[in-house]
C-alpha cells in the first residue's frame, strides 16, 4: 500500500485528507511543523508529501529543499497546498520540481487525482504545475483559433465554482467565472465563450435570462444549466432554450466533465445525458 504524508498545521483539513485518502486506498501519515515533516519523512520514506506551505518551524518550501537534498527522500514527489495568493509561489514550486500546487480552497476530487498521477495509479493525463501540454492533450481542449476552449461559468457559490474551475483548467480548458447574472451577461458579451455553464438561481436575474442574452449572440454557444431546484419547470425551460445539458445538485463532477467534453468535440469514453432523461 503506498503512504502519503500529509503536511499541514490545520488539524480539520488533515483529518480531512486523511479519510479521503485512505477511502482511496492510501496510508497516510501526519506532520504538524516543518521540523516533524523532514523527520517523518526521513524515517518512513513515503511514496507523495501533500505539503502546506505556512507552516510552524519553518515553511513548506523550506521542508522541500531539506528533502531534495537528503538521499532517502530526494525522489519523493510533493504537492504544494496553499491559502496565499501570492503569484511568485507557482514560480518558487516549479523550481522545486513540485507534482502540483493548490491553492485553498481545492477540489478534494482534482487533489486526489493529481495524487494518483504523481503516484503512477491512473492513467488519466493531469496538468502538472507549470509544465506546458502535451501535444495529444493540448490537442484536446484548443478551439478553432488555436486558442484553448473557453468555459463561462455563471455561480454565486464561490465553492462550487472553485471547483468546477480547477477541474476544467486541469482538463485543458480556459475559465471565466462571473458571480451574478448581470456579471455574466457582461463577460459573454465582452467576449462570447465556446461553452457556458449556468446556474438557474443566481443574483441580479437568473441563468435563463443570462441564456436568453448569450442565444442572441451570433454564432452557437452551447449551455449547460445547473441548478439545486426540484421544480419541472426548470427542466422544461431549460429544453425551450435548447440546452444541451441540465446537471442537478449535487452532481458528478466527472459527468458534467464528460458532458463538456462530448459538446465540445473533445475525445470522451462515457458519459450521461441528463437533459434526455
Amino acid at each position: 500500500m503506498k503512504s502519503i504524508l500529509i503536511v499541514d498545521d490545520d488539524l480539520k483539513i488533515s483529518a480531512a485528507l486523511q479519510i479521503r485518502f485512505r477511502a482511496g486506498g492510501y496510508r497516510t501519515l501526519l506532520a504538524g511543523d516543518a521540523a516533524t515533516a523532514v523527520s517523518r519523512a526521513v524515517a518512513e520514506r513515503p511514496d507523495l508529501i501533500l505539503l502546506d506551505i505556512c507552516l510552524p518551524a519553518g515553511d513548506g518550501f523550506g521542508v522541500a529543499r531539506k528533502l531534495r537534498r537528503l538521499p532517502e527522500t530526494s525522489t519523493i514527489p510533493i504537492i504544494f497546498i496553499t491559502a496565499s495568493k501570492d503569484p511568485g509561489l507557482r514560480a518558487k514550486a516549479m523550481d522545486l520540481g513540485a507534482a502540483g500546487l493548490f491553492d485553498k480552497p481545492y477540489d478534494a476530487d482534482e487533489l486526489l487525482a493529481v495524487a494518483g498521477h504523481a503516484l503512477g495509479d491512473t492513467a488519466s493525463f493531469v496538468r502538472p504545475v507549470g509544465r506546458p501540454l502535451p501535444e495529444e492533450a493540448a490537442a484536446v481542449a484548443v478551439g478553432s483559433t488555436g486558442s484553448a476552449k473557453r468555459v463561462l461559468i455563471v455561480e454565486d457559490d464561490q465553492k462550487i465554482a472553485m471547483a468546477l474551475s480547477v477541474r476544467l483548467q486541469s482538463a485543458g480548458y480556459k475559465v471565466e467565472v462571473a458571480g451574478d447574472a448581470l456579471s455574466g451577461v457582461r463577460a459573454a458579451l465582452k467576449s462570447p465563450p465556446d461553452l457556458a455553464l449556468l446556474d438557474i438561481s443566481v443574483p441580479a436575474g437568473n441563468g435563463f435570462t443570462v441564456a436568453e442574452r448569450i442565444m442572441a449572440l451570433p454564432g452557437r454557444v452551447p449551455i449547460m444549466f445547473l441548478t439545486a431546484s426540484k421544480q419541472p419547470g426548470f427542466r422544461e425551460r431549460a429544453r425551450e432554450l435548447g440546452a444541451v445539458g441540465y446537471f442537478e445538485k449535487p452532481y458528478e463532477a466527472g459527468d458534467l466533465l464528460a458532458a463538456v467534453r462530448l459538446e465540445l468535440g473533445d475525445p470522451i469514453s462515457d458519459c450521461q445525458f441528463p437533459i434526455a432523461n
